[in-house]
């Protein structure tokens, strides 16, 4: 049987980074789509579903910033990855907050680009995988305690590189880095720590 092949749109008002990137993301496996303004990708949103969507912030008419809302409210399933010119920290944090999976400043490398696009893609899967019934989350937490701290790091990975494209001061970044890993550490205590004492629940109503 043959794999469905990922589905990117390509939202960009400078003509050549679209065929840039659709033209090199095709040959990597992917069906990629262009459209050149805000507008454009709404309509195209509406009508078929990408896995993923590169999108710029300055685009004529509505913004990136605006599409990147709709997506958020509306497109759940779909990762979006900003690449953009826009080299402001603030945005960068409102982009984040808003469900973007990475921020990416230009001028970019294609390798960089691609790879975002994987880890989008694999932390969709593995977060589809996650059973939504309690009975399912009893049993499965402990089974599934290294996916979340896989994802974890994922996001502190992707913090990073994002800070350092920023221009945030090493040490500053590294010191944020000492800090998230002390709290994963309490947070994974935590979570076993309540699966000990459910199991302990579990013996006794037995």
């Amino acid at each position: 049987m043959v794999s469905k092949k990922p589905t990117v749109l390509i939202v960009d008002d400078e003509r050549v980074v679209c065929d840039l990137l659709h033209d090199e993301l095709s040959e990597r496996g992917y069906l990629c789509t262009e459209v050149l303004s805000g507008d454009d990708a709404l309509v195209t949103l509406a009508t078929q579903d990408f896995n993923v969507v590169l999108l710029d912030i300055r685009l004529p008419g509505m913004s990136g910033m605006e599409v990147l809302r709709e997506i958020w409210l509306s497109q759940g399933n779909t990762a979006t990855i900003m690449i953009t010119a826009v080299n402001d920290i603030d945005t960068a944090v409102e982009a984040m907050k808003l469900g973007a999976s990475d921020y990416i400043v230009k001028p970019f490398e294609l390798d960089r680009v691609s790879a975002s696009i994987r880890t989008a893609l694999e932390t969709k899967q593995a977060s589809s995988k996650i059973s939504p019934e309690m009975d399912a989350i009893a049993c499965g937490v402990e089974a599934n305690l290294e996916l979340f701290i896989g994802q974890s790091r994922i996001v502190t990975e992707r913090t990073v590189d994002l800070a350092r494209q920023l221009g945030i001061p090493e040490a500053e970044i590294q010191e944020w880095v000492a800090a998230k890993t002390r709290l994963d550490s309490e947070g994974n205590k935590a979570i076993k720590s309540s699966l000990d004492k459910l199991g302990e629940v579990q013996l006794l109503r037995a």
